[in-house]
């Protein structure tokens, strides 16, 4: 007759298995909690219009990335976005066609603001990318600037009317600096600098408010074909 054995477990041995469970489970809880070290990435921010003076509308690809969601018509914006700090290849195609017409390499350094711009036309369409310095040294003014991107265009002043000019003197493909302007609703011109006469239309009624950033751009043709853009101005929001 077979004899059943009696022998109780030995509390050592018990208790030595359950230490070892709770080391298992306490390293097991340790690993799933560890969250994996977050990278740090350097950011730019960057911004888009397109003022080539052509009927036709773009897409921009930043390292073949489309960054735009509809076609850029003449004068359309992008506002700021954030990219990765580093060397970007730009292309610029029509909205139908992914062939590039124009392809160029820029460098985005950390913390900077660019703006760039698709100029000209034909073999004269190129890239105007410009280091944006924004800063707020007053909250109780606003800030101003003028770019000239009308490549038949003399050298232009913008004014607000009624008092002196904001900014003065400035050839294709040049900006000023942001200037301080009083908050308040203005009619802005822009005006040949030799003569003083003013281009165009005024821009009226751009409400200029305390702390914030705006970009004055002189666009189009003084003589343009038809199947090209006349002259105007475009305010953009910074």
């Amino acid at each position: 007759m077979m004899k059943l054995s009696t022998q109780k477990p030995s509390f050592n041995k018990l208790t030595t298995g359950i230490v070892t469970l709770i080391m298992l489970l306490s390293t097991t809880l340790f690993i799933s909690c560890k969250k994996e070290p977050i990278e740090e990435v350097d950011i730019s921010f960057l911004s888009i219009t397109n003022t080539s003076p052509t009927l036709g509308t773009f897409n921009l690809y930043l390292n073949q990335n489309r960054v735009n969601n509809g076609a850029l018509p003449f004068g359309g914006t992008i506002n700021y976005f954030q990219v990765k700090s580093g060397t970007y290849t730009a292309k610029l195609t029509t909205e139908s066609n992914t062939e590039s017409l124009l392809t160029k390499d820029f460098a985005f350094e950390k913390d900077k603001i660019y703006s760039m711009f698709a100029i000209g036309k034909g073999a004269g369409l190129e890239y105007l990318v410009i280091n944006d310095d924004i800063r707020t040294l007053s909250v109780e003014k606003a800030y101003i600037r003028f770019i000239n991107l009308s490549p038949d265009a003399p050298a232009l002043s913008l004014v607000a009317k009624d008092s002196a000019a904001v900014v003065s003197d400035k050839t294709y493909k040049s900006a000023s600096a942001f200037v301080e302007i009083n908050p308040k609703v203005y009619t802005l011109q822009i005006r040949d600098k030799v003569t003083g006469a003013t281009i165009n239309k005024d821009l009226p009624n751009v409400d200029i408010k305390k702390g914030k950033f705006y970009t004055v751009i002189s666009k189009g043709l003084l003589t343009p074909l038809e199947i090209e853009q006349p002259f105007g101005g475009l305010v953009i929001s910074n």
